[in-house]
């Protein structure tokens, strides 16, 4: 899955002459390096993000993803949002996923993705992107985890929802430590049980890091990241890095196909 930052302040590639034709050419340059996901965002949700309004979101995402629509129908397309106003006019467009980054806390998104026949990701967090880094205490950090994404998973069933049409991310960067993420990579297969697909996202996140090292010199720590990953049941890798991801998924597949 390739990230389309269409905003000015993500962390990585946010960037404030963000238009149309520059993301279109990102979304082909994706395709062309093997991404099978457009990932569109129109708010950050890095620490100490400003928030934005529903407009000013949907004005950044709804021009791309009618675009991106038109030009490769055949490819999915899924919306990083957490207002279920712009998912709604997403969904409306022709997203076929919602990647909701909030724990999705108002059952009124559950129903809207069913109502669209659509997909939807339930993140783990605290907080928001200016309180998460604050909420990191956790009693057993893997149960923890694990029982708030069940939870979700029974409340989303509840709302007419299949397992089908989910996937659960554990949140990586949100309201946990460096040792914490450490700690969730290292045991990502403790969620296989929950019975849906698993999206990992990880793409050059601060936890990586060296010392003072900018979010460009992650790269080698973010594919060595998603290899673990993959080894730990990792679904969909949501990346920056396309064209090396794909890469080390079809070495990873060659290597398991030779057992």
């Amino acid at each position: 899955m390739g990230i389309v930052n269409a905003t000015p302040d993500s962390f990585y590639d946010g960037n404030p002459q963000n238009n149309l034709p520059t993301l279109l050419a990102k979304c082909q340059d994706y395709l062309a390096s093997g991404a099978d996901w457009l990932d569109i965002g129109g708010e950050s949700t890095r620490p100490q993000a400003t928030p934005v309004s529903a407009d000013e979101e949907m004005a950044r995402v709804l021009p791309l993803i009618r675009a991106a629509r038109q030009k490769w129908p055949q490819v999915p397309l899924s919306l990083d949002t957490v207002k279920i106003s712009v998912a709604r006019e997403g969904l409306k467009a022709g997203v076929q996923l919602i990647n909701d980054v909030s724990g999705t806390p108002d059952p009124e998104m559950f129903r809207l993705v069913r109502d669209f026949k659509a997909q939807l990701v339930i993140m783990h967090t605290r907080g928001t992107p200016q309180t998460m880094q604050t909420m990191t205490e956790y009693s057993d950090l893997l149960e923890n985890i694990k029982s708030f994404l069940a939870g979700k998973i029974q409340q989303a069933v509840s709302c007419g929802l299949t397992k089908e049409n989910l996937l659960i991310d554990v949140g990586f960067g949100f309201a946990k430590t460096r040792e914490q993420n450490y700690e969730l990579l290292k045991h990502l297969s403790f969620f296989k049980d929950l019975g849906v697909r698993l999206l990992v996202g990880l793409s050059r996140k601060t936890f990586l890091a060296q010392k003072r090292e900018l979010p460009p010199k992650r790269k080698a720590q973010t594919l060595a990241a998603n290899l673990v990953a993959l080894q730990g049941g990792a679904d969909i890798l949501r990346v920056h890095d396309v064209k090396e991801t794909r890469k080390i998924m079809d070495f990873y597949q060659e290597l398991e196909a030779a057992k």
